[in-house]
């Protein structure tokens, strides 16, 4: 295989499409749009995203002329997919109620695709749009408080089902949040494009000037236009999406890191490692819950390191329990000691606290009439019971759903939209 390096790139880098140095053996396949899969069934349409692990396209499935999502994984990754095996349990372990919400996106088929960097597993799926974050990152980047409490109870109520059935998803953030799309099927593909956007594909060129291989596509492809601004979302229904984080509880061999944002790690990641389960769903879970309902992170940093963020919990939530005080060896770049902070530090951070109930006053509701002191409050409660620093102290999914919080402002939420529970 020929060598790779970070310094001499073999393609010419475009913006807004996956890396071009991923296509090569065990890595991404080349995708165009028209391209044909399973025998003629698939037809490619447009492109959804993309990730370090994969691309996602939008496809006509002709058997039956629906639209679905096809997320194609990386070659080197495919044989021991996790996500595939996770979805093939929800699918299986699915009962009415989750048939009826679908908040966790049903697996409609898998297919393998051989191609000129290997074999390729791919997880057909039905379509989802633009992700939380996206949609809240222009102004005023909060979504109508209906909306957001509908989305933070349809969070909870997936978790609780994902938990029931044994499974942790290890990857809970607002980015793995898709709103979902307005009705697809029956359109004609270029009611489609009338729609999302005409495929824009740019030529790939290799750097040193030579023909492109076949182990890379002709032209990319930008994303469709799926972004609706937070603002202007009327309906609040989501889909949780990448399980390829996820492992089941009874597996045997120990979950011994997440992927997650640092934003969003639960703090047992760096102290207890040996205790990461469905906890840590719940810690992740509370930081997407407050961003969704606010308009900013719960725990904030500009490129943070991992010890500026455990620096964040304690100014957000207290001291720490001791014995991981005493075994965090960056905390005395912090604090004179536990809970206690320099008045002179070299680390960017105030050395002044700021207390959840603090957080929640500045979430970006202050003007909103409809945020009353009871919400906030109860708001409180609800993200404190679950940003308990140790993880069997935490409240499960199963609580979360019936808090009050829940009872009183989430579900009233959901029904107001006819969101099935």
């Amino acid at each position: 295989m020929e060598k790779r390096s970070f310094s001499e790139p073999t393609y010419q880098w475009q913006e807004y499409v996956e890396n071009l140095e991923g296509y090569h053996h065990g890595g991404y396949h080349p995708v165009r749009i028209g391209d044909l899969y399973s025998d003629g069934r698939y037809r490619i349409v447009h492109k959804l995203g993309f990730g370090s692990y994969s691309t996602v396209w939008l496809a006509l499935d002709q058997s039956v002329n629906r639209y679905v999502a096809m997320k194609i994984i990386v070659a080197e990754a495919s044989e021991e997919s996790v996500e595939s095996r996770i979805l093939r349990y929800l699918r299986d372990e699915c009962d009415e109620q989750d048939k009826k919400s679908s908040i966790i996106p049903a697996l409609l088929d898998e297919i393998w695709i051989n191609g000129p960097n290997g074999r390729h597993l791919c997880l057909v799926t039905e379509p989802a749009g633009c992700d939380i974050a996206t949609s809240k990152e222009d102004h005023p980047w909060v979504f109508p408080l209906t909306i957001a409490r509908a989305i933070a109870a349809q969070t909870m109520i997936g978790l609780r089902s994902i938990h029931c059935k044994g499974i942790i998803h290890g990857n809970l953030h607002v980015r793995n949040f898709l709103l979902t799309l307005p009705p697809v099927d029956g359109l004609s593909v270029d009611a489609i494009y009338a729609r999302y956007n005409l495929p824009r594909e740019t030529p790939v060129h290799r750097a040193d000037g030579r023909p492109l291989g076949p182990e890379a596509p002709p032209y990319t492809v930008m994303p469709a236009q799926l972004y609706v601004a937070s603002i202007e979302v009327s309906d609040p229904r989501i889909r949780i999406i990448d399980f390829g984080e996820a492992w089941l509880s009874t597996d045997t061999q120990p979950k011994g890191d997440l992927q997650t944002p640092i934003l969003y790690l639960p703090p047992e990641t760096t102290f207890a490692k040996d205790s990461i389960s469905f906890p840590a769903d719940i810690w992740t879970l509370a930081c997407s819950a407050y961003e969704i309902l606010g308009e900013s992170v719960l725990f904030e940093g500009f490129f943070p390191e991992r010890d500026d963020v455990i620096a964040e919990m304690v100014s957000c939530l207290g001291p720490l329990p001791q014995d991981w005080w005493d075994s965090w060896k960056a905390g005395g770049e912090f604090f004179v000691q536990n809970g206690i902070w320099r008045t002179e530090m070299t680390r960017a951070h105030s050395s002044v606290s700021r207390p959840l109930a603090s957080r929640i006053q500045d979430m970006g509701r202050q003007a909103d009439p409809d945020f009353s002191t009871a919400e906030a409050k109860s708001l409180e409660r609800l993200l404190s019971s679950m940003l308990q620093y140790e993880p069997a102290k935490r409240a499960t999914a199963e609580e979360l759903v019936r808090s009050e919080w829940m009872l009183n402002w989430g579900i009233p939420s959901l029904k107001a939209f006819g969101i099935l529970i």
